[in-house]
């Protein structure tokens, strides 16, 4: 790593330094860039996470079993974003990122309101993996475009600014979308959350501009793949902190699935209620979480660039026990207070995480960088972690059960045993998942020693 650290401190260099000839953003165009990318980032968190509200009523309406919803709500998502995002990453490094962003948000937006139209599990896993095919070229091309428009030490800031309406998405897709699906169903929330990202691609196209690439070269320098993944194969701290970023996902992205389903059968509330209450247990505590954790990124990074590492581990050593200890809570009231603090000590740090990854890579890197980190959170948060999750829930639920649990359950909840078992597997599989969390610690611990050795040491910032 010795021999690296000189190359990487030139790398460094260039990555700070301005285009020649190139005017920073003007402040009100800054302004303008933070708010439309933020609200498309809000509509791409709400096209997602419907399948998590409208859940229950899915399972209810089609008959489908937990496993079912994991996959709906996680694999088929993952797999199509996962296997698109590096090569939709690749395109960013060459052409307009505004344009594949644009596109991606028209693309997923018409497949979310088609989602309303499934009439079975097969129709409505197509639908999602539409989806998933839309997200893949969103994040990589936002956070190079980042990267371009803000110096290095307002990067993280930035990308919290924005990250910030993911969880308002959240609080929309809950609020919102509980109140449809309570009052018009599911069918109806698919089409009303679907077609706002429609009107906003076209907005993005015509009003924000493809910033410069920052000492990039041309297209025909842009690296091979191989070239990429050389680089960031030698990089330890890359590598810890996407799996650090895998493990939170397993858990923040089950949350986001499974929530009001065990708020829906261990409470008794009814899905706009416990839309709310997922509206602000865990979308409130995520924007509070996201914005103070890119501000305190920013200030702690420039004064030792290991706090990247050190003070997500130390936030999540304060989100396992309160998340466990929400889970097991048998009055709504409580689970809202202790899962509060929970998810925002778990999410703080996601977003500036993602940022000083680019750090560590050349600049024509930086998308195909980011499609990497996002290709290990999204596979292991909603690809694993959920369908993992979904089938821990069934087993449990079986186990819970005296009797043929699919025979008599699977189609409704009318039994209070069902009720019951369907609660109690699905409780005891959220707090299985919990325990992921330690590897996420040990990772991001030993990712802090790494960027100490991989990013060259600046001067301390009063």
């Amino acid at each position: 790593m010795a021999a690296h650290g000189a190359g990487q401190a030139d790398l460094e260099h260039g990555m700070n330094e301005a285009t020649p000839g190139v005017a920073a953003p003007a402040a009100g165009s800054e302004r303008w860039f933070l708010l439309l990318l933020g609200l498309v980032y809000m509509m791409n968190f709400v096209d997602r996470t419907i399948i998590s509200v409208a859940g229950e009523a899915i399972r209810r309406d089609l008959g489908l079993t937990d496993l079912q919803l994991g996959l709906l709500g996680g694999l088929a998502f993952s797999l199509f974003y996962a296997a698109l995002g590096i090569p939709l990453a690749r395109l960013a490094e060459r052409r307009s990122r505004v344009g594949i962003i644009a596109s991606v948000t028209a693309i997923w937006s018409v497949m979310t309101a088609l989602s309303g139209a499934a009439g079975s599990f097969v129709q409505l896993l197509l639908c999602r993996m539409g989806v998933g095919v839309g997200e893949a070229g969103f994040t990589p091309a936002l956070v190079s475009m980042i990267s371009d428009r803000f110096p290095e030490e307002r990067r993280a800031s930035a990308f919290s600014t924005i990250a910030v309406w993911v969880s308002i998405g959240g609080a929309v897709s809950a609020t919102l979308g509980g109140w449809v699906v309570q009052n018009f169903g599911w069918r109806a929330a698919f089409v009303v959350m679907g077609i706002p990202g429609i009107m906003l691609a076209a907005l993005l196209k015509l009003t924000i501009s493809e910033p410069p690439r920052r000492n990039a070269g041309d297209a025909a320098t842009t690296p091979g793949f191989g070239a990429v993944l050389r680089r960031v194969g030698r990089s330890p701290a890359f590598l810890y902190l996407t799996a650090a970023s895998g493990l939170v996902g397993m858990v923040s992205f089950g949350l986001n699935l499974f929530m009001i389903p065990l708020l829906v059968r261990r409470y008794g509330l009814d899905i706009a209620q416990a839309g709310l209450i997922f509206a602000v247990s865990l979308s409130l505590a995520m924007v509070i979480g996201n914005y103070s954790g890119g501000r305190a990124a920013d200030w702690l990074g420039r004064r030792d660039v290991g706090w990247f590492g050190r003070a997500p581990a130390l936030l999540l050593m304060v989100s396992l026990p309160l998340y466990l200890l929400a889970i097991m809570q048998d009055d709504w009231r409580w689970f809202l207070v202790l899962m509060f603090f929970a998810a925002g000590s778990l999410n703080a740090f996601l977003p500036a995480i993602m940022t000083v990854t680019q750090r560590l890579v050349e600049p024509r890197m930086r998308a195909s960088a980011a499609a990497l980190h996002a290709f290990g959170q999204t596979v292991a948060g909603l690809g694993i972690g959920s369908v993992a999750l979904g089938w821990l829930s069934d087993r449990l639920a079986v186990q819970a059960y005296a009797g043929d649990y699919r025979a008599a359950c699977v189609k409704g909840m009318a039994d209070p045993a069902c009720a019951m078992a369907a609660a109690e597997g699905l409780q005891h599989a959220m707090m299985a998942a919990g325990a992921v969390l330690i590897g996420a610690i040990i990772c991001y611990l030993r990712a802090a020693l790494a960027l100490r050795r991989e990013i060259p040491s600046s001067p301390a910032m009063p």
